[in-house]
């Protein structure tokens, strides 16, 4: 009897062990492992090699966790005939049956899940040069299922969009962090004009006027930056700091045409482009407002940095800003 215990135990020990570090593996992720090996975890390097085409580890596995399952219930079998007789052996193989599900299946795949991190460090090592001494198993095995075409994972943004959803309802993330999340998608489907402040909402000064002329208009604007054009708004030809037209005030250049002090560096956008490409736009040209221009070449409106990150934060407004949805107020203006 005491053969027969060891044999039963040793079949649900090898073949939940293989279990557990199969479950293991797959509760892991690529990106997990990445950041593993960049805490420098030991073993995380041979955990990413891993990780980065496991069909040959998965193998070995299955392998053996079938050596122990189909191999052990044969010994387990004879070894409890000798003992029990044909008559109670339909009995022992349900109990069997029983056993290798709990305590070979599923106890050790959720252990394997609950624990994947420390269990996978762990036996990486001895799984990454196990792989290797069973190569020619796994190119036999490989052969075999070549003709079987692969596809590749990949995960859409419904399914990103719904992980968020779960995230947060299980308290993982915060709800601000998953409504940026869902907003990130959103900026591929609006374009530029869905965004920009409007023509009839810009504010914007005269190449020709003096800083004594537009004095209180420069005190009151809310803006940072404002567009200087030459006879009409279809022709901008620098952006000026609001900053440096007060500076110049207080130091007596009242005279001086707003003209001088404008940046003639203008960087514009086509109104139908896509807001996930203004990013790179500001980030080159290394500024926060561009002037954009329709299908003609007009001066449709202005875009600023700002306007793109309120897209992905939320809407931002501060003490200065008089209107809080400039392009809501263009629409009730036009009414």
């Amino acid at each position: 009897m005491e053969n027969l215990i060891f044999a039963v135990m040793i079949m649900l020990i090898g073949s939940g062990m293989f279990s557990a570090t199969e479950a293991a593996l797959f509760s892991t992720s690529l990106n997990g492992a990445k950041i593993l090996k960049s805490k420098e975890k030991r073993g995380a390097e041979y955990l990413l090699r891993i990780k980065k085409d496991m069909r040959p580890t998965i193998t070995v596995l299955v392998v053996f966790t079938n050596i122990f399952n189909i191999a052990g219930s044969v010994l387990v079998g004879n070894i409890a005939a000798e003992f029990l007789g044909s008559a109670k052996i339909g009995i022992f193989s349900a109990i069997l049956t029983f056993l290798v599900i709990i305590f070979a299946e599923i106890i050790p795949k959720t252990i394997g899940e609950t624990f994947a991190t420390p269990i996978s460090l762990l036996l990486a090592k001895p799984l990454f040069y196990g792989t290797k001494l069973f190569s020619p198993l796994i190119i036999l095995i490989e052969f075999f299922t070549k003709p079987i075409p692969k596809k590749k994972k990949t995960i859409s943004e419904e399914e990103i969009r719904t992980l968020s959803n779960i995230s947060f309802a299980e308290g993982v993330i915060e709800e601000d962090e998953k409504e940026m999340i869902h907003r990130v998608f959103l900026l591929n489907d609006l374009k530029t004009k869905d965004i920009m402040t409007p023509r009839i909402m810009i504010t914007a000064f005269s190449s020709k006027r003096a800083l004594k002329d537009i004095k209180d208009d420069i005190c009151s604007s809310s803006h940072s930056r404002i567009p200087i054009y030459h006879e009409n708004l279809d022709n901008i030809i620098g952006i000026c700091h609001q900053r440096d037209l007060l500076i110049a005030l207080t130091k007596g250049k009242e005279e001086e045409q707003v003209a001088n002090f404008a940046d003639p560096e203008v960087t514009t956008v086509p109104e139908d482009k896509k807001i996930d490409e203004l990013i790179p736009v500001f980030r080159k040209q290394r500024c926060h407002l561009a002037i954009v221009v329709d299908e003609f070449g007009g001066t449709a409106g202005v875009v600023t940095l700002e306007d793109v990150l309120e897209q992905i934060i939320g809407s931002v407004v501060d003490e200065t800003d008089k209107a809080e949805n400039l392009r809501k107020k263009a629409k009730e203006k036009r009414v």
